[in-house]
């Protein structure tokens, strides 16, 4: 629990990664190489992945319930990605001594069909797992395709949710919102969470000032009221926008949600352990918590874990 406001309130991470051994890979091809101190190397680039303390480039479950405790996580929604490689055994085996305490995703190939349906029965009907995750531009696909509705379909099937990250950049595959509008007009059912606010280009200087494309994001939910976000990552993309601690457009971005009732579908979380190059874990909770006196107790209680127990844990 977390005590804000005079009271004890729900506190969920509702987006957090760890994993035993880093082997993804990004961009369809490029793997993902751990070099040391935080450092890996994607194709022809060095980039600095993740804090240097984090030497070996491992961040295990251990690291992430110290965090818990230090914090006052209550749950944890550990999503995995293409980047990190899957970790299926890893989380299994800790998910399954604490199962109302963390939950998970897949992570599929819906470039290939085969592939795509082998996933799915293995972490939605084995697994039990929550959903499947996507990654708009590390693994393309044409979302509207007559030949890729299989995608969304199997997951109908099982009343699973769509997760999809759209992309950190300004390339050909990132920020597909227009096709994703219009798969929510197609499956209304079908519950889409969007990490990061959709990212709706928070990187640019030009679109914090005004916010437009996360306006679009959240018009989403004029098509589909089945669609949640989470508000993680945010100081890597102020960073970019030259902003700084307490990043104002993470205030701003939560104005927004609210001026377009939208509020109550956004749950707090950090994307650790990559947000850590840009903050402290704290300092990430701390921006949230410490500048949202425009909303209501309620509103903050759904934003720090109400919202998330509902959508990730069933409460």
């Amino acid at each position: 629990m977390i005590h804000l406001r005079g009271k004890d309130m729900l506190f969920i991470e509702a987006h957090g990664h760890v994993w035993e051994k880093l082997h993804g890979r990004r961009f369809d091809t490029d793997r993902v190489i751990p070099l040391e101190n935080g450092k890996v190397q994607i194709g022809e680039k060095v980039i600095q992945f993740l804090p240097p303390e984090v030497r070996d480039d491992v961040f295990p479950i251990e690291v992430l319930k110290t965090y818990e405790q230090l914090l006052g996580f209550d749950k944890v929604v550990v999503l995995q990605t293409p980047c990190y490689g899957e970790q299926y055994e890893y989380i299994n085996s800790f998910m399954s001594k604490e199962p109302d305490r963390y939950v998970t995703v897949g992570i599929p190939n819906p470039q290939d069909k085969q592939s795509y349906m082998e996933t799915a029965a293995l972490c939605l009907d084995r697994y039990k797992y929550k959903g499947l995750k996507f990654e708009s531009p590390d693994i393309p696909f044409d979302m509207l395709a007559s030949e890729n509705q299989f995608v969304f379909e199997e997951i109908l099937k099982r009343n699973a949710y769509f997760v999809i990250d759209l992309g950190w950049g300004d390339g050909p595959y990132d920020y597909p919102i227009d096709d994703l509008i219009e798969i929510a007009k197609r499956y209304p059912d079908l519950t889409i969470v969007l990490p990061h606010l959709g990212i709706s280009k928070m990187w640019d200087p030009e679109e914090t000032k005004t916010l437009n494309s996360l306006k679009k994001t959240l018009s989403i939910l004029e098509h589909n009221t089945n669609v949640y976000f989470d508000c993680s990552g945010i100081p890597m993309l102020a960073t970019k926008a030259g902003q700084e601690y307490p990043w104002p457009v993470m205030t701003d971005a939560l104005k927004v949600a609210k001026q377009m009732g939208a509020i109550d579908r956004v749950m707090w979380g950090s994307d650790a352990p990559t947000v850590l190059v840009a903050c402290t874990y704290k300092q990430h909770v701390d921006a949230v918590v410490n500048y949202i006196d425009f909303l209501s107790d309620d509103e903050v209680e759904n934003l720090v874990g109400k919202t998330a127990d509902k959508v990730w844990f069933g409460n």
